[in-house]
C-alpha cells in the first residue's frame, strides 16, 4: 500500500518589486504617469508592482479610486502598503508591511541571489525615475535608499490581529498582545509569541529557521508552521486544543506540547 504524504513544504522568501509612490497632487503625478506610458507603453507590463501611499494622508475610498486608475491604465498591482492593516478588503489589493528599499544591482532572496540589472532593465529605470521624480541622476539614487542593517529585534503588536490581517516580520520574533482572529497571517523570521487566543495561521521561521518556536495561552489555530512544514487544524490533536501550547519542529514534524 502506497502511503501519499499530506504534507506540502514551504518557505517565506523576498523578491524584488517595483515600488510606486504617488506624490501630491495625484493629477500631476498622473499626468507625469501617463507620458511615460506614451513614450514606453510596456514598461510597467510584467512587473511586479507594490504602491506605497504613506506620504498621502488618502482616506481608504480614495485608496481604492487610485488603485483602480493605475488599474484602468494597465498597471496591474500585486500589493498596497502605506495604510493600515485593518484596511484589508476585497476592493484593495493585499496589504503588504516592514518593506525595505534595496540596492536594484544584487537582490538577496532568501538564500539565493537575483541577477543584476540588464542595461535594458537599468534604462528602463533610469526614464521612470526621470519622468516620475523630475530630476536626473542614476537609478540608484533616485529609487533607493542605502540597504538598511538588519534588525533582529523583535516586532510587538499591542492590539489583536483582526480577520484579513498579515503581519509579516522576517527578521527576528513576533510578540502579540492579544488573539489572532480567524483568517489572519502572523510570519516571523523568528518564533512567535500570542497572548490570546490563535485562531488564524501562524507561521515561525518563515525562512527556514527550524529552531524558531510557536507560544500562545489558547490554541485554535487554523494552520500553524515551523521551518517551512505545516500542520493544519484537522491534524492538531484534541487534547491540544483550546489550551496554552509550545510548537516546535522536531524529526520535520510539528510537535505541540501543553504548557500547563
Amino acid at each position: 500500500m502506497t502511503h501519499t504524504s499530506t504534507h506540502i513544504r514551504f518557505r517565506g522568501r523576498s523578491f524584488p518589486v517595483l515600488a510606486l509612490e504617488p506624490e501630491a497632487p495625484i493629477a500631476g503625478w498622473f499626468e507625469r504617469i501617463d507620458a511615460c506610458l506614451e513614450r514606453s507603453p510596456a514598461f510597467f507590463s510584467r512587473k511586479a508592482i507594490v504602491i506605497d501611499v504613506a506620504k498621502l494622508g488618502l482616506d481608504r475610498d480614495s485608496v481604492a479610486e487610485l488603485v483602480d486608475q493605475l488599474s484602468g491604465r494597465g498597471v496591474r498591482i500585486m500589493g498596497l502598503t502605506g495604510v493600515e492593516p485593518s484596511w484589508a478588503c476585497d476592493e484593495l489589493p493585499p496589504i503588504l508591511t516592514n518593506g525595505r528599499s534595496i540596492s536594484p544591482d544584487i537582490v538577496a532572496a532568501g538564500d539565493e541571489e537575483v541577477a543584476p540589472l540588464t542595461p535594458g532593465e537599468r534604462a528602463a529605470f533610469e526614464e521612470i525615475a526621470q519622468t516620475l521624480g523630475g530630476g536626473g541622476g542614476n537609478a540608484e539614487e533616485q529609487l533607493v535608499d542605502p540597504v538598511p542593517e538588519r534588525n533582529a529585534s523583535p516586532l510587538v503588536v499591542e492590539t489583536p490581529v483582526r480577520s484579513g490581517q498579515s503581519i509579516f516580520h522576517p527578521d527576528g520574533d513576533v510578540i502579540v498582545i492579544g488573539s489572532v482572529s480567524s483568517g489572519a497571517d502572523v510570519v516571523a523570521g523568528g518564533s512567535v509569541h500570542v497572548y490570546g487566543t490563535v485562531r488564524g495561521r501562524i507561521m515561525a521561521g518563515a525562512y527556514g529557521e527550524t529552531r524558531a518556536r510557536i507560544f500562545c495561552r489558547r490554541l485554535e489555530a487554523e494552520l500553524l508552521a515551523v521551518g517551512g512544514y505545516y500542520m493544519t487544524a484537522d491534524e492538531i490533536r484534541d487534547e491540544v486544543r483550546g489550551r496554552a501550547v509550545h510548537a516546535r519542529l522536531e524529526d520535520e514534524t510539528i510537535k505541540i506540547t501543553k504548557l500547563d
